[in-house]
This record gives structure tokens, sequence and C-alpha cells, in this order.
């Protein structure tokens, strides 16, 4: 979110007129868990997958209509390892990408869920990597460098074999959108799953959310990063304008005030 409209408008001119000001690599996850139901509740409803790409894709529109020289990426998150699908490049060519990524096929009768026996865990490092060789070392200048991770595994806790040293870059900004099961340990141990998230992405101006089934709260997560990342607000305050009530039945009560002193 914006400081300031002002701001927000100086931005938008600028994305207008100068170089390109913002470069985002879309990280899906398109393992088979992407494959479920986005709503437990509704077997039969979309998949996790068939309800984040129309999001995904009404995202990009809005921010292009917002930054037009923004470029796009995208990485796919397999099973084991992530996959450079597009280098940033035009929007158009990002939409055509995205349209062509397959929905991951159903489990077969020899693939049911076993809630005694977690997935193998996805390791993060393979997606460091990539996003490493998508962006590469030339940086036109004024540009920052953005990845969205879209997240849907429940069933195992990531790991990361190795360092991440765009982390460290302060022209780099990574936020991620967690989409998870309803909790169900050991196996399905979705508070691990995220702490671990957090750990893994969670830097300087970072946006980590999540939801089971929400599709209005993924859209309004979507909204909240249109903004360039120097300009918004910290999640916190930006979750609280999404909702005022919800923040405030979570907010920490105030402090105890001090009984006044007796009359002297």
């Amino acid at each position: 979110m914006s400081p300031s409209p002002r701001g927000f408008d100086a931005y938008c001119r600028k994305a207008e007129t100068g170089g390109t000001v913002e470069r985002i690599c879309v990280a899906l996850d398109v393992g088979l868990e992407m494959h479920d139901a986005f709503d437990a509740r509704r077997p039969d409803g979309p998949t996790r997958l068939a309800v984040v790409l129309p999001a995904l894709r009404t995202w990009i529109a809005q921010k292009a209509a917002l930054a037009p020289k923004t470029q796009w990426g995208l990485v796919v998150l397999r099973d084991a390892e992530a996959e450079l699908l597009l280098a940033p490049t035009e929007r158009d060519i990002m939409l055509a990408t995205l349209n062509s990524v397959a929905q991951p096929r159903p489990r077969d009768a020899f693939e049911e869920e076993d809630d005694g026996v977690a997935d193998a865990p996805f390791d993060f490092s393979s997606l460091y990597n990539v996003l490493g060789a998508a962006f590469g070392t030339a940086r036109p200048d004024g540009a920052v460098d953005r990845c969205l991770v879209v997240f849907g595994r429940s069933r195992a806790v990531p790991v990361a074999t190795g360092e991440f040293e765009l982390k460290s870059k302060g022209d780099f900004f990574l936020d991620a959108i967690y989409l998870h099961e309803n909790a169900a340990p050991p196996v399905r141990d979705v508070q691990a799953v995220w702490d671990t998230l957090r750990k893994l992405l969670v830097h300087r101006s970072s946006y980590v959310m999540e939801t089971t089934r929400s599709q209005e709260k993924l859209k309004s997560y979507l909204l909240l990063l249109l903004a360039h990342p120097i300009l918004r607000d910290a999640q916190d305050a930006a979750l609280a304008k999404l909702d005022p009530e919800a923040a405030q039945r979570t907010a920490s009560p105030p402090p105890p005030t001090a009984p006044p002193p007796p009359p002297g």
C-alpha cells in the first residue's frame, strides 16, 4: 500500500515515462496438492490451481495498467525442484506462458493420500538458484526485482539446503501467499510449514500471507501486492486496512494504566 496517493501517482508516472521500474517473477507451485480442492468443504469444487491462475492473470493485468514498463517472469515449483519457464519479459508473453501451465494430474488409485505419511519436503534452494538465473546480473537503471511465491503444500515442512544471495540485495523483494489445508498434525502440520516459510522467505518489507479457502482473501492479498514495495505499508498495517474488525479483535490489549496517586 502506498503511504499517500500523491506518492503512488508519482511512482506510476515514473513507471510510464522512465525505464523498467519492476521485474516481477511469479513462483507458482504446481505440485500435486495444488490439484486438491481449494475449499475442502467442496471436494468437487475448483482446485487451488484453478482458483489461483485467473487471480494471477487479473493481478498481472492490473499491475500492468498501473506500471506498463513492468517485466514479468514465471517459475514453477514442481514436485522436487523449481523450473524457470520464463525470464522477465513483456506482459503478453507472461500471460501466454501462464496460460500454458497445465493442471497437475489428479491422484490415481495408487497415490491416495496417506494421513500417516508425510510427503518429501520441497527444497527452496532450487528456487533460490532459479531466481538468481532469472534476474541475472544486469539490472536496468532504477529497477527493483521482486518474487511472489504461491505455495500450496501442507504435508511436509519445506527446507533450504543452500544460501539465498538475492535476499541480501537492497533492490530485491520477496512475498509469499500460502494456500493450505486445514491442520491435521503430525502429517499436515500447517503451523510448522507456515513458521518455516516465514524463516525462509521473510526479509525487509516482505508480505507473507495465508488462507485455507477464501478467494476474497486471495484477491485482497494480490491487491496489496500491486504497490511498489518501497511505497507500501508494513504488513500488519496493510492487513488491518483490509479487515479493521479482525485487526481490532486480534490486537494486543493496551497496557494497564497506573492508578492516580492518592490526594496529598
